[in-house]
């Protein structure tokens, strides 16, 4: 049965014309296009590092870990009191879920920022820029590139650092190597702890404005602008069933009219279907929340990866029709053949076994004679 069949596909492919080999090179270019769409999505996924502090923070361990990212309205931001509370509500939610940490290790990792304008001065200028006050371990989600100098990090004895971005760097004092100068912010005085350069993927480079900033620790940037609030919370932390994490955080963390997202699995198949769904509405924000460069970043990302893969899937479509038509002609001729031959070998294999029966009785008929 499979060689006949297998003969009459070479017999079909050596009576193909030209109609015939256009749509097979069609088909082939359609499906050439659905990979390169795959390859490009692929790429898209991989651009932000912003998004991968769950599987950098996971490493080699078995505990599956996700990254979260709470986004909060104007005017409803949170305090450095309200994320030591929720420190204690969420180690003692882990406790009840038997999740420990391992001797001498982190069972999660979390970051927060607020924002605001302020005027600082250098050696030969000076610049509005936007500070961003920093919290907890915020250079591990934001790993931006050092020029000079270290990051501000949470343990640091000294609450009088700043670290600048490149621009800043030079409108204030024409240069990066900056480690130890001393500025001024809004007339009082911080010293230079670093040089950052910023992301160079096409998402951030659309999404940041470009104007400069800096970064000191948020505890500094309430004593200049004492209104500020916690506008961004990031955490890593386990996620051993899918949705356990930003459960928990939601529960635990209220945001009000505020976001919560799920950093973790962002690019999966199933996230950007609902990508697609709700694309009409993905640019209009009516809850308060100014979303951070970074986030803006990992939406357009998103959006792009969305757009290929409903690409791919509409590449594959004419192909996948045509695959299913030439599998269900060729079934079809299967049937057919084998309802048209199938009774012939069953009739023929019966008169084989009628002949060989009468031949049989035949020889011990010959038998039974010559012994007599």
């Amino acid at each position: 049965m499979m060689k006949r069949l297998l003969q009459k596909l070479r017999e079909d492919i050596r009576g193909f014309g030209f109609k015939q080999w256009f749509l097979i090179i069609l088909n082939a270019a359609l499906v050439l296009a659905a990979a390169a769409s795959l390859a490009g999505l692929r790429m898209v996924a991989g651009t932000l590092e912003s998004l991968t502090a769950a599987e950098r923070f996971q490493g080699d361990g078995e505990l599956r870990y996700a990254q979260i990212a709470c986004y909060l309205p104007v005017g409803d931001g949170k305090t450095e009191d309200d994320i030591y509370t929720f420190h204690q509500s969420l180690e003692s939610r882990l406790v009840e879920q038997s999740l420990k940490a391992a001797e001498n290790g982190r069972l999660y990792l979390d970051a927060y920022c607020g924002t605001g304008k302020v005027t600082i001065t250098g050696e030969t200028g000076s610049a509005s820029v936007e500070a961003v006050g920093v919290g907890g371990d915020f250079f591990y989600f934001h790993p931006l590139q050092l020029r000079s100098g270290s990051y501000i990090r949470s343990g640091d004895i000294m609450d009088d650092l700043v670290v600048l971005d490149e621009e800043t760097a030079w409108r204030i004092f024409g240069g990066t190597d900056l480690t130890g100068m001393t500025v001024t912010i809004n007339d009082k005085a911080f010293v230079v702890g670093g040089v950052v350069h910023r992301e160079d993927d096409f998402a951030s480079k659309q999404a940041y404005s470009g104007e400069g900033g800096i970064f000191l620790s948020f505890t500094a940037l309430t004593r200049l602008l004492e209104d500020t609030r916690i506008s961004c919370y990031e955490i890593v932390m386990p996620d051993p069933i899918s949705g356990f994490a930003k459960g928990l955080v939601s529960e635990v963390f209220p945001v009000g009219n505020g976001d919560v997202v799920q950093n973790s699995g962002r690019y999966s198949p199933a996230s950007l279907l609902t990508v697609l769904k709700n694309f009409p509405g993905r640019s209009m924000r009516l809850n308060g929340v100014i979303y951070p460069y970074w986030e803006n970043a990992a939406r357009l990302t998103e959006d792009y990866a969305a757009l290929l893969l409903l690409a791919a899937a509409v590449f594959l479509l004419i192909p996948l029709l045509f695959l299913i038509t030439a599998v269900i002609r060729y079934v079809r001729w299967t049937y057919r053949f084998a309802k048209a031959k199938i009774p012939e070998k069953v009739e023929e294999a019966v008169e084989k076994h009628r002949e060989e029966r009468l031949e049989k009785k035949l020889e011990n008929k010959a038998g039974g004679d010559g012994d007599g």
